[in-house]
């Protein structure tokens, strides 16, 4: 089970919960750390992210993905229905690091800098057993709220292996757009386990009116 239902709880982690449509987005923390365990649990969530994650890299999941709370200013939420309480994912943002590899690839593929003031990448995982009811698109415009109306970021990226579709067509329904392509570590089609040398579809949507 997720944590208790009902709109009118105290949102943990004051200013950073949020509440959509349909969902409750509660920022990871430590006690979210078996939630995440389920989620990764299962099998088509497992089948894009290298496998099942453990109980122990859960909580050092969950205890990073707070300290970006933290450090960076922005992170990844938990998500739940807000009708039942129930889990539905995870999703939001990360801050990507000035020297990676990846930022260096997507500063050379988006000219004029406007990504590189807050170098701002959105994601989301949804619970294999949801898809296809739109939640990954309501995590990510919920994440692209927050990066547009209270961080004032410019624009925002997304990736994922070339040959994902499902999550390619929520990046388009989020009106991002494609910019290229870049190469990190992650997944090929048609062979098993994860590779470096995997190509990712580069997406990118800036601030409205902007």
């Amino acid at each position: 089970m997720g944590t208790a239902s009902g709109d009118d709880l105290e949102l943990p982690v004051a200013g950073r919960g949020r509440l959509t449509e349909r969902l409750r987005l509660e920022p990871v923390g430590p006690r979210h750390a078996e939630d995440l365990w389920r989620l990764h649990r299962h099998d088509a969530v497992a089948a894009w992210h290298g496998g099942r994650w453990t109980v122990e890299g859960s909580h050092r999941n969950a205890a990073g993905m707070a300290e970006a709370w933290e450090t960076e200013g922005v992170g990844k939420w938990m998500a739940y229905e807000r009708a039942t309480g129930e889990l539905v994912g995870r999703g939001g943002l990360s801050r990507m690091g000035a020297d990676m590899d990846l930022t260096r690839q997507i500063r050379s593929a988006l000219p004029g800098g406007r990504w590189a003031k807050e170098r701002l990448e959105i994601g989301w995982t949804v619970h294999g057993d949801l898809w296809g009811r739109g939640y990954a698109t309501e995590i990510g415009l919920a994440g692209l709220v927050l990066a547009f109306e209270e961080l004032g970021a410019e624009e925002v990226v997304a990736f994922t292996e070339r040959h994902n579709r499902r999550s390619r067509a929520v990046m388009e329904r989020l009106g991002m757009r494609q910019v290229g392509e870049v190469v990190g570590h992650g997944l090929m089609e048609g062979r098993n386990g994860v590779h470096d040398g995997a190509t990712f579809a580069l997406y990118a949507v800036g601030r409205p009116g902007g």
